[in-house]
């Protein structure tokens, strides 16, 4: 099955060109041939006979209205745009879009378990979608045919059983970008008046905690930017990303033996843990005032990232969204970032973190959808968003390059892209020498050995925040950390 591209331009513009030419061959009349004698016998009318039955006229297609989720509320217009096409191309069917932002996240998940079911759900796979104790709830793509499994860089179908360990079950079709890239990202124009240069400036680890100490006593003298580095609470990106991070910047924080912990190779508490490392900065930024106090107790987007749009930070650790929402605040605003880690002492390579690409990912179909009638429109529009044009205009307008075979080749500008990844992904690229860490997380690669009801080492929605403020405030230590994290890990796993 192969989708002919054709954008939504040129799609409109083809209808009314049918439209228009269909309608000037029905007023159009035929030029009249010489009447003749056996032409007029031919034309005589017929004997009267009883009139023919009027042909009934196609009946419209009944009217279907689907709800379906963005990728992000930062895409959401664009992403609408898009499933515009997808209407023209279906007459009667109306795509009604919503999102679902971090805070709103259990308001989201209460009306799920009301009964409430959308068309299509950006479900996380790392949260209330499907798990290795839900996925029966959603549709097995592996029944259906699915047409673009060949497309992918790497075996879409087998990602679920390496994250779970269900086998010949597939509820959702595979991410289609690259791993999110969690990079410093910051106003050019405040790094300027700091006096600060940091693609220039910053090669090393000590270069990066010298940037934040001065950038920190320029911003405490200024009475208008609250923050020089901003951070705030979200499980997902923190527990997820920020604890796997902050650790590559060490020669024995790398991802091998992130991955040896998950697989009970070394303790999460041993004395060389790369998960060590990430606690200690975290502390160390506390202790020297860098990040914000009760930081653990912001909110994500309401707090840190809203401050950093209206210009009252100049940096943060993120990934690409808040490139987005600042350029729609301001659309001359000028933004550039660095990678996440640069090496410290005895780490030669500057290696930069990114979460995993080849996983499951991320829309979804709830089972009860193949018992509604408009079933076949909603299987329909499924497929057709996994579609090589339909891909690529997803790709270029979240700027992300794809591990995902396309027709034509990306057209990337704007956002986090310009702003740091091109950096990575061009030969003469700033950072083309760094390595963006692609391989297996730990999570991945021991994701079919957690037990039913297990949780991650670092829980993300549970005790960690309280954890984190007790670690800032000297309640606990980094060892108690590590060890309540191995704790995590010994009754959530299995890798005997």
């Amino acid at each position: 099955m192969e989708a002919k591209k054709m954008s939504r331009r040129d799609f409109l513009r083809m209808s009314t060109l049918t439209a228009a030419g269909l309608a000037l061959a029905g007023c159009a009349q035929p030029t009249a041939a010489p009447a003749t004698d056996e032409v007029v016998e031919a034309t005589k009318p017929p004997e009267a006979t009883e009139a023919p039955a009027p042909t009934e006229a196609p009946a419209e297609p009944e009217p279907v209205t689907l709800e379906i989720q963005s990728q992000n509320p930062e895409y959401e217009n664009a992403q609408r745009q898009i499933w515009a096409i997808f209407e023209a191309e279906n007459p009667g069917v109306t795509v009604e879009m919503y999102s679902v932002n971090e805070d709103q996240m259990q308001a989201y998940t209460a009306k799920l378990a009301g009964g409430w079911r959308p068309a299509i759900e950006r479900a996380s796979v790392d949260g209330y979608g499907p798990n290795k104790e839900s996925y029966q709830n959603f549709v097995n793509l592996l029944e259906l045919d699915f047409p673009w499994w060949d497309r992918y860089h790497y075996d879409a179908k087998e990602a679920f059983y390496l994250n779970y360990g269900v086998e010949d079950y597939v509820p959702t079709a595979g991410w289609i970008y690259i791993g999110r890239v969690f990079t410093w990202q910051y106003h050019k124009d405040l790094m300027e008046q700091a006096g600060l240069d940091p693609r220039n400036d910053v090669k090393t680890w000590g270069d990066l905690q010298d940037l934040l100490a001065e950038g920190t006593a320029w911003a405490d003298s200024n009475p208008d930017v609250d923050h020089f580095l901003d951070m705030a609470w979200d499980g997902w990106a923190v527990g997820r990303n920020y604890v796997h991070a902050l650790s590559m910047a060490f020669p024995d924080g790398q991802r091998d033996r992130q991955r040896q912990c998950y697989l009970g190779e070394i303790p999460f508490n041993a004395d060389d843990s790369p998960y060590r490392h990430t606690f200690e900065v975290l502390k160390q930024w506390y202790d020297d005032g860098i990040i914000p106090r009760e930081w653990w107790a912001r909110i994500w987007d309401a707090d840190m990232e809203t401050s950093y749009i209206a210009k009252k930070s100049v940096m943060m650790l993120h990934g690409p969204w808040v490139y987005e929402k600042a350029m729609a605040a301001d659309p001359s605003i000028q933004q550039e970032g660095f990678p996440a880690t640069p090496p410290a002492e005895g780490q030669e390579t500057w290696t930069q973190f990114m979460n995993d690409a080849a996983k499951p990912g991320n829309f979804t179909m709830w089972k009860e959808a193949m018992d509604r009638p408009e079933w076949p429109i909603i299987e329909k529009a499924y497929f057709w968003w996994y579609s090589p044009p339909v891909v690529k205009l997803r790709a270029e307008i979240q700027r992300q390059p794809t591990v995902y075979t396309l027709d034509e080749p990306l057209e990337l500008e704007g956002g986090q892209w310009d702003a740091i990844l091109t950096e990575f992904y061009t030969p003469d690229g700033l950072y083309s020498d760094a390595v963006v860490e692609a391989t297996p997380t730990g999570e991945l690669a021991a994701g079919r050995f957690q037990l039913e009801g297990g949780i991650y080492p670092f829980d993300e929605g549970g005790a960690l925040p309280a954890m984190v403020g007790d670690l800032m405030q000297d309640k606990m230590t980094v060892q108690d950390m590590l060890d309540w994290a191995q704790g995590n890990w010994e009754e959530s796993y299995d890798v005997s």
